[in-house]
């Protein structure tokens, strides 16, 4: 309790905290029988009557973390009610124990003769199980990186999942981009095949399986959310959801369509009956993540659950975004038309609150400013406008006006909120991490938060598994990955993989006689596109190239002449799902030799398998170092003095990650051939050449430069020697 005031009748207090303390009294109002802070209160005021035989006045004080405004309210104690809730919950948390202890049998059991999927593992793949096992019988944790082809998901997954089952627990598997998840599935599916009973759940996004037009949490506004916890356990829905060996989307909206409950939050639920849960990085390294607020699963199991971090290689820039919103005048001015598009009653006072919240944008500006500078961002102007937002949020939320899908007053409510949430976490805490800069514009201006390291936020996530193995076909050097992402400690565990193919399967060659650096481009560009067209004209399939940027890509593509009866398609920014899907299907019907203008770390050159023919070559345009700017010095300044090595922390490490993800897409199984053609000198520079994989050259990155680069080429596609 927070506090009791003796007096002839007691008086028991709860304090809570809140930036709208109007906002969080309305809801307790409104469901002071069911809203968990309300239960809290009635069971200290229970406790006190069981011990005493009195009943106790029971009393909120809310204190608002903007202005420090206190308001109190006191919550009625019906004991008949109170103990009618408390015998379901009762009777509830029996059933969650009874399931708990059948569910933890059931693993156990399943580990002791847990199938490994394939007749024969891929060379490379005992290794790096037995890898993965040694480090888990020390409680190491685990920086690995496996090249395509070895079979690293099923590599992975199979000790960490057998480890979690033995004692009981689960594994919760994470991927950087939803379209991700489809590798570990496949991975489950192989358990499956091979007779095991392992249950699997792949999360979705809210915003995909919301019923209605905005995803908004509310009981007062949406149906799905009211009454939620007492429809699920009238229901019996957790134990109907155990069931099931497949937890997908599908079962979850099916669900939540015939018992009027939220989908989302009913993944959450069953979220402790999977033994793998798949997921997008957000649900456990975001803040405020949704895997982080589930109670754990301690009833007749061992430990925590064990964390496989796939892709790992995009976790530190992944988790320093989570941290660095902005906030632009221009995206604001373009909110003004759907605000005036309100009913008459909001759209005033909206557009007026959007005047006043670009106002507190201009006057960051600098006097003269005209380009991006760094700024001490004051949190004062930031909190009244966001307690504005808020107030205006809560009156137009209780209205009857019905909620649209991009609803304006949402958005831009929600766009303000993210923000100031950040600076009020930073401000004043003298985080050297972070630092704020001002980008002028036609239109204002733009501030924005930048985190160049994201360690100290990671690392407390962590604490919530037991075993934490993380890989990725790019993860050198190992001590840049390993303290950006959180993970460095003496005990970590690295390792390094080769690739289970043979060398003579692909042709790699370096073109230092090439320069992709900003001030040699012009001159360039036309040499570029000739090199692609000579050597894309060797051998008919499909090649992939892959720039630093799509101004790059566009310039090189003007001068591009396709070689006869190939054809040329280009990547463009913004493309969609359905585009996508559509150049990835010409690429496979190969029905003419095609070849594929992309940039590096973009949607082809990550997380794409191009199997058999598919592709054949790819050509890697330059090491694509990120753009030399405020934010970028400043983010170097910041790593030269932490880690020493400025320069290639902010610019080299980056780059290189990007470019031997593109280099990876060619072979991708045992019969697959194909060449990579690096064009850059930098790449036979330490700097560079100690992110590429060790099996590409024996000594040095010189070993990949050919004197006669046509005809190494054409051996290698007739079969001569390398």
């Amino acid at each position: 309790m927070d506090g009791i005031f003796e007096s002839p009748t007691p008086k028991i207090e709860e304090i809570k905290s809140t930036f709208n303390i109007r906002e969080l009294l309305r809801t307790v109002e409104d469901c002071h029988t069911t809203h968990p802070y309300a239960l809290q209160l009635l069971t200290y005021g229970y406790f006190y009557w069981t011990e005493q035989n009195v009943l106790p006045e029971l009393t909120f004080h809310f204190v608002s973390t903007r202005n420090r405004e206190t308001l109190d309210l006191a919550l009625p104690f019906d004991r008949s009610t109170y103990e009618a809730w408390l015998e379901r919950r009762l009777t509830e948390l029996a059933q969650d124990a009874k399931r708990a202890e059948k569910r933890t049998s059931r693993r156990k059991k399943m580990a002791d003769a847990f199938p490994f999927p394939f007749l024969k593992p891929r060379s490379g793949q005992i290794e790096l199980i037995q890898t993965i096992e040694e480090g888990m019988a020390k409680s190491q944790r685990m920086l690995l990186q496996a090249p395509t082809g070895l079979g690293k998901t099923v590599g992975v997954l199979y000790p960490s999942l057998k480890e979690a089952l033995s004692r009981g627990q689960r594994v919760v598997y994470v991927t950087p981009k939803n379209s991700q998840h489809a590798v570990a599935e496949d991975a489950v599916d192989r358990f499956q095949d091979t007779g095991s009973a392992v249950k699997s759940l792949t999360i979705t996004a809210k915003s995909k399986m919301c019923f209605k037009p905005e995803p908004l949490c509310n009981p007062r506004y949406c149906e799905y959310a009211k009454d939620y916890y007492d429809k699920v356990a009238e229901n019996g829905l957790v134990a109907e959801l155990s069931k099931k060996k497949k937890l997908t989307a599908r079962v979850f909206r099916t669900m939540g369509e015939k018992y009027e409950v939220c989908p989302f939050e009913l993944q959450l639920e069953a979220a402790g009956e999977a033994d793998v849960v798949i997921c997008d990085y957000n649900y456990v390294f975001a803040p405020q993540s949704a895997l982080g607020r589930l109670p754990p699963s301690t009833f007749a199991t061992k430990g925590k659950p064990n964390l496989v971090v796939d892709e790992a290689h995009n976790l530190p820039s992944r988790a320093a975004g989570y941290y660095s919103p902005a906030l632009s005048s221009f995206v604001l001015e373009r909110m003004r038309e759907d605000l005036r598009a309100l009913p008459r009653r909001f759209a005033k006072e909206a557009e007026e609150l959007l005047d006043e919240a670009l106002e507190v944008i201009s006057d960051l500006r600098p006097a003269g400013a005209a380009k991006s500078v760094r700024f001490e961002a004051e949190l004062t102007p930031f909190a009244e406008q966001d307690g504005k937002f808020r107030g205006f949020l809560s009156r137009y939320l209780d209205s009857d006006v019905e909620i649209q899908a991009k609803d304006p007053v949402l958005r831009i409510c929600f766009y303000w909120g993210e923000f100031t949430s950040i600076l009020a976490d930073i401000h004043g805490a003298g985080r050297e991490e972070f630092f704020t800069t001002f980008q002028p514009e036609r239109s204002g201006g733009s501030v924005k938060i930048t985190c160049c390291d994201a360690s100290q936020m990671l690392k407390p996530q962590y604490d919530f598994y037991d075993q934490v193995v993380a890989f990725s076909a790019t993860l050198k050097p190992f001590d840049f990955y390993a303290r950006l992402s959180g993970l460095d400690s003496p005990e970590l565990l690295t390792g390094e993989f080769d690739s289970p193919f043979a060398s003579s399967q692909r042709k790699l060659l370096i073109i230092p006689q090439i320069s992709t650096k900003y001030s040699d481009r012009e001159r360039n560009y036309s040499r570029i596109a000739e090199t692609i067209t000579r050597i894309s004209a060797l051998h008919p399939g499909n090649h992939l190239a892959f720039f630093p940027s799509f101004e790059f890509l566009e310039r090189v593509a003007d001068l591009f002449i396709p070689p006869n009866g190939q054809t040329l398609i280009r990547q463009t920014r913004g493309m969609t799902g359905e585009a996508v899907e559509e150049v990835l299907h010409v690429l496979r019907e190969r029905a003419r030799p095609t070849t594929l203008f992309a940039v590096q770390g973009g949607v082809f050159s990550e997380g794409v398998d191009y199997p058999g023919e598919m592709v054949i070559g790819a050509f890697i345009v330059g090491p694509p170092l990120p753009s030399f700017d405020i934010e970028r010095e400043s983010m170097k300044i910041y790593y030269e003095e932490h880690y020493g090595d400025g320069f290639a922390y902010a610019y080299t490490y980056p780059a290189m990650a990007k470019a031997v993800q593109a280099a990876g897409r060619v072979i991708r199984s045992e019969t697959d051939r194909g060449i990579i053609v690096l064009m850059d000198s930098r790449f036979m520079e330490k700097s560079y050449s100690q992110s590429m994989p060790s099996d590409w050259f024996q000594e040095s990155p010189r070993e990949l430069v050919s004197r006669s680069i046509l005809k190494d080429i054409s051996d290698f596609w007739s079969g001569g020697k390398d």
